[in-house]
Order: C-alpha cells, then sequence, then structure tokens
C-alpha cells in the first residue's frame, strides 16, 4: 500500500513523515487510541528503517524515509509511548526491538518472532532488556502510575510472569528515574541518590556511582553500557561495576544512538542534539528539538521520542498526540 508523500513543516525543516499514513488508516475505519496521532520511533544503525508506534494501532516501518509504510508487529503492540525510552532496539543487532507500552499491549521481537508480554493493569512507562544473549528474556520494567509510587517489576521468561522488586523509582518526572537490565542476574536502578547494583536478580543492592543519570535504560554496545547526564556519558564496561566519565560534557537525555562504530554517536539533550565523531571528546550541535505542536511535549526528558539514522543522516522526533516527524542534519 502506498501513500502520498511527506508533507512540509516549515518552522526548524521539519517534515511530517506520519500525517498520510495515519489519514490512510483511519480512512479505512481504523481507530487510533487517546490521544491519537504517533508516539515512539527507533532507527535500524545499519540500513537506516525508521520505526513508528501509531498510538492503538502498532508499529510501522518505512525503508525509504517515511514515504511508506507497512506494519511489523504482527498485531502485538498497541497503547502508546508515555516517554522516549518505551521503545528500543538493540544497538548491536537493531533488527531486535522491544515496545513498552502504556494502556496498550506490549512485547519484544527477538530476531524471528514477537513475544508478547502478559499485560499488567496499565503497563510501562519504559523498560531496559539483557540484549547480551541469543535469545532475550530478561527485563527490568518502571510501570505507569502505582501506590506507592516507581514501582519496578522483573521478568526472566520474556514477559510471560512478572515479580515486583522492592526498590521504587522517583515519582517526579524532572527527576533522575533509571532501570537497567545488564545480564541474567545484574541489575542497576537510580532514582536520584546514585546508581545502585544488584548481582543477586534485585535481591540486595549497592551503591556503585553517585553520579544520577538522566537517561533512563542504559544502552548496551560493543560490550559496554552506556548512560547520560547533563555532564556528558557515563560507561560501564565491567557489568555495572564501575562507571566512569567518557569524553567532553554535554547535557544527555536520550542516546547515544550509535553510527558504524562506538566512536560515532548522537545524544539528545536539553539544547537539542549534538554529535561526536571521537566516542565523545568534542560534540557538535546538528539539530535543535521539534518544536511543540498540538499535542504532548517533545521535550526529551519524558514525552519526547528522538531516533538517528546515521545511513541518511536523518533525525526522527515524536510525541503522544503528535506526528512523527523528520529533521534532515
Amino acid at each position: 500500500m502506498a501513500w502520498f508523500g511527506p508533507l512540509a513543516w516549515a518552522a526548524g525543516n521539519w517534515t511530517d513523515i506520519s500525517g498520510d499514513l495515519i489519514r490512510s488508516l483511519t480512512n479505512n475505519g481504523a481507530k487510533p487510541a487517546w490521544p491519537g496521532g504517533c508516539s515512539g520511533v527507533v532507527v535500524d544503525r545499519l540500513n537506516g528503517d525508521v520505526t513508528i508506534k501509531v498510538v492503538g494501532l502498532g508499529l510501522w516501518r518505512s525503508s525509504d524515509k517515511g514515504a511508506h509504510w507497512h506494519r511489523v508487529d504482527n498485531d502485538t503492540i498497541s497503547g502508546r509511548d508515555e516517554t522516549g525510552w518505551a521503545t528500543s532496539v538493540d544497538a548491536n543487532n537493531p533488527t531486535r526491538i522491544a515496545s513498552f507500552s502504556l494502556d496498550g499491549s506490549s512485547g519484544l521481537f527477538d530476531g524471528v518472532a514477537w513475544r508478547p508480554f502478559t499485560t499488567l493493569g496499565r503497563n510501562w512507562d519504559f523498560g531496559s532488556v539483557d540484549w547480551s544473549v541469543p535469545v532475550p528474556t530478561t527485563i527490568i520494567a518502571a510501570k505507569h502510575e502505582t501506590n506507592p509510587p516507581g514501582e519496578v517489576y522483573l521478568t526472566q521468561d520474556c514477559g510471560k510472569a512478572w515479580r515486583r522488586l522492592s526498590i521504587h523509582l522517583s515519582d517526579k518526572r524532572e527527576r533522575p528515574s533509571m532501570v537497567g537490565a545488564l545480564s541474567s542476574s545484574a541489575f542497576v536502578y537510580c532514582k536520584g541518590e546514585g546508581i545502585q547494583l544488584s548481582n543477586d536478580f534485585g535481591a540486595t543492592w549497592s551503591l556503585v556511582s553517585t553520579e544520577n543519570p538522566q537517561t533512563r535504560a542504559p544502552v548496551f554496545f560493543n560490550r559496554a553500557h552506556y548512560l547520560g547526564n547533563g555532564s556528558g556519558l557515563l560507561v560501564s564496561r565491567d557489568m555495572g561495576t564501575t562507571w566512569k566519565r567518557q569524553g567532553s560534557s554535554v547535557d544527555i537525555w536520550l542516546g547515544p544512538f550509535f553510527g558504524r562504530s562506538e566512536s560515532e554517536m548522537v545524544v539528545v539533550g536539553k539544547d537539542g542534539a549534538f554529535k561526536s565523531l571521537d566516542a565523545g571528546e568534542t560534540w557538535k550541535k546538528i539539530g535543535d528539538l521539534r518544536p511543540n505542536g498540538s499535542g504532548y511535549s517533545f521535550q526529551p526528558n519524558w514525552f519526547g521520542c528522538y531516533a538517528w539514522d546515521p545511513v541518511n543522516n536523518l533525525l526522527y522526533a515524536s510525541a503522544m498526540g503528535n506526528s512523527v516527524y523528520r529533521l534532515e542534519l
């Protein structure tokens, strides 16, 4: 099925790439969920394929920068992405993808088949997958609006059964809240009081760093785990036991999004998108944030979802109630 070409949006050279898709779906009887639009966007760093979440109508992929779309989730995914960390890809093998939906169904594509998660109430704000194994099964995730706030759940069978952990995250969106699955037994979390590590399936925790990440899930790439905060990159190469600063200062809420190697990356923060070709030693600003529209904020500290296409040098942005936009860098 084909759609008309993307719609131009004047300010900032951002281009609407999902408006025609949504109109085509609704004209054919589909009913997007509240608040409409799209939320969630990820890119395959090896070929530039972009995947978006249409609110209530699953994941859709384009191999031509948003000109044409096809659904890819086998009717597994619904709902919407509350945050920019809800839908993610395995940076080492970006054919693998996980989507943590709010008010809808969630699941993981392991490179062979989609594996749906058991629904747990309103479901998730964001989550982290242990991508280090051939068949991912260990996931740690932050549940949406719980009482008491900040509940965290663990699954070791790829979402069939969930176990609530004793830890809690901050209930303030502007404060640090991070969870990470580093292996089948090693996890990290932060709620603004430093990085805590567990090596016993979440039973006990110990402080391993006084740094407070702004990114809400680690990025695993080439045997290292990456986090970021207002001062730049934090990297662990020993399964979370130590976290060291890497490179110069830059504000990071989303990323790093990698290119051809660990030296080439893009991060997104309050000041926009920044690119490095030397593993973070130097940064160059490559784009501003997408201006807010009629829906939720494109600010990257919660609702804003961003992704970088290193093949075509494009930046994508989405947020609930809005279209997905593309910026040529």
